[in-house]
């Protein structure tokens, strides 16, 4: 009988867009240091979508099957994690906006990701 899926490629692809969001959060914060550029919440949902196609598409890739699935569930469980740091470090609730915006930023590109990661594993 066939696994309908590795829970350890969702981890490591968890942890795979958990890392690269640290480094492009880290290489934004150096941009926004030497130059006048203004922090704002569309570069940090660029930074979420990328990472989570990023790496939606690398386990879709290493997986050859469940793609969708695979982009889904690694955008959902980015998603939660990042709700859980924001109220572990910070003091009151984001607002729904705010929290639906960046589901959607975790979602779709998690989707994109792991169907492109399959279609050009064939």
């Amino acid at each position: 009988m066939a696994k309908f899926f590795e829970i350890s490629a969702v981890i490591k692809g968890v942890l795979i867009a958990a890392i690269l969001s640290l480094g492009l959060t880290l290489l934004l914060s150096i941009i926004y240091y030497f130059t006048s550029l203004q922090e704002s919440l569309i570069h940090s949902l660029i930074i979420i979508g990328l990472s989570v196609l990023v790496a939606s598409f690398y386990v879709a890739f290493r997986s050859g099957s469940k793609g969708l699935f695979y982009g889904l569930t690694i955008g959902s469980s980015y998603f939660l994690l990042n709700l859980l740091i924001y109220y572990i470090f910070y003091e009151g609730d984001p607002s729904w906006k705010t929290i639906l915006v960046k589901l959607a930023f975790s979602l779709f590109p998690g989707a994109i990701g792991g169907t492109v990661g399959v279609i050009l594993k064939k």
